[in-house]
């Protein structure tokens, strides 16, 4: 068995549930699963496995809110680390603040390597090539690491955008939700995947598109609806230009244009916003490219990574799209061989993190020396090249096979 990807197609899209079936899926997800609790437990300095108290803060954060609506309080002025996303997201902490604290941590961990497993089974592994890679995607790969400690939602948006939009064998027997649906509700809990939506729409799938514009609009209509003074604050603030900057920009581990620039230049300014912004465009415009070019797994990979780039802040740990990225790119031995060789040295960068060996915080970004700077910026310089690359070598791939077909030697 092999990384490559399982035929797509109506028979590669059912998936049988007789009981060698289930209990093969099971095997499937108990080696990730173990480690998954291991790691949870011991990779934030704190935690401990023996006995169970991982300290997973993006969790607590979390429970935290979901304990502040249900006592009809303001969730965004809370003590401690803030609730940073948009006030829809916060209804789906409730059902984490009504579990006892180690049934939410239990449920959160198996949540998140269900989705991993799922991610990797919609690019076509099984069996135990599957069971092996989300295994080694627990263990080495840093933003998969990290996001388990730290109890954060980041496959949890990859998973609801690859399930939704990227073409492959489905988990469930057949889809119940409109495509778009889940991008949506994932734009609407955090606006990143919006990325994802604009690709599909400017790719030329409409439909998909809009379905999930709609859903955002929906999702975040009915926050106003159920937590008004919540929304009123967070979308005024957005309004007037409240984007998310903030001191924390410039530590190490955000690897986003914005965090890049205030180390770069040792201030945030507008510029390093423009050039984000910039970034945002451009990649998208290159994802839609890449669609277009018959590419659609890639294509959501590329958006992806863009929402990152062009994010004021995404953490290290944010970057789970690099598991997608690595393995489309090992699996598509079609696409040119620099595209592929360059794409998996980006992916290795980003699993690994050298660059969180680097001092940081209380501002030491400011004074890193040139070569430091290069370590702690060339991931992000990777990044946008890795997707600019992308667009252009699709808009070569479809001129060359255009003049093909017109007779006209290339």
């Amino acid at each position: 068995m092999s990384l490559r990807a399982d035929p797509v197609g109506p028979d590669a899209e059912r998936a049988p549930y007789t009981a060698p079936a289930v209990l093969r899926a099971l095997l499937v997800l108990l080696p990730p699963l173990l480690s998954s609790l291991w790691i949870a437990a011991v990779t934030i300095p704190g935690g401990s496995f023996v006995p169970w108290e991982p300290a997973m803060i993006d969790l607590d954060v979390y429970r935290r809110t979901g304990a502040l609506l249900l006592e009809g309080r303001d969730f965004y002025a809370a003590e401690g680390l803030p609730w940073i996303y948009p006030p829809f997201a916060a209804l789906f902490t409730i059902p984490l603040a009504l579990l006892p604290l180690t049934a939410a941590e239990l449920v959160w961990i198996a949540l998140t390597v269900g989705l991993l497993v799922a991610i990797l089974y919609r690019l076509g592994l099984s069996g135990w090539v599957l069971s092996l890679a989300a295994t080694a995607a627990v263990w080495f790969v840093e933003p998969v690491r990290e996001t388990l400690g730290f109890g954060q939602l980041g496959v949890l948006l990859v998973g609801a955008a690859v399930l939704d939009s990227m073409p492959g064998r489905r988990v469930l027997p057949r889809r119940f939700l409109p495509e778009g649906v889940l991008v949506g509700i994932a734009t609407a809990v955090k606006l990143t995947p919006a990325t994802v939506a604009a690709t599909l729409f400017f790719a030329g799938r409409r439909r998909p598109g809009l379905v999930a514009f709609f859903t955002f609009l929906a999702a975040t209509g009915l926050a106003f609806l159920v937590l008004p003074a919540g929304s009123l604050h967070y979308w005024g603030g957005l309004a007037s230009g409240d984007s998310g900057i903030n001191a924390g920009i410039i530590f190490h581990t955000n690897q986003s244009i914005m965090g890049a620039w205030a180390r770069v230049f040792g201030e945030l300014s507008q510029g390093g916003l423009v050039l984000s912004a910039i970034v945002a465009v451009l990649g998208i415009a290159s994802a839609a490219v890449v669609h277009r070019a018959g590419e659609q797994r890639l294509a959501i990979c590329v958006a992806g990574i863009t929402s990152l780039l062009a994010s004021p802040i995404s953490w290290s740990h944010h970057y789970v799209w690099i598991v997608p990225v690595a393995v489309v790119l090992l699996q598509d031995r079609h696409l040119a061989r620099w595209l592929r060789v360059f794409g998996l040295l980006y992916a290795v960068w980003v699993m690994a993190a050298p660059f969180k060996q680097l001092p940081g915080g209380d501002g030491v970004e400011a004074t890193y020396a040139l070569g430091q700077q290069v370590v702690v910026n060339l991931g992000v310089v990777a990044g946008l090249v890795f997707v600019l690359a992308c667009g252009v070598e699709a808009t070569r791939g479809r001129r060359a096979r255009r003049d093909a077909d017109q007779g006209v030697l290339v």
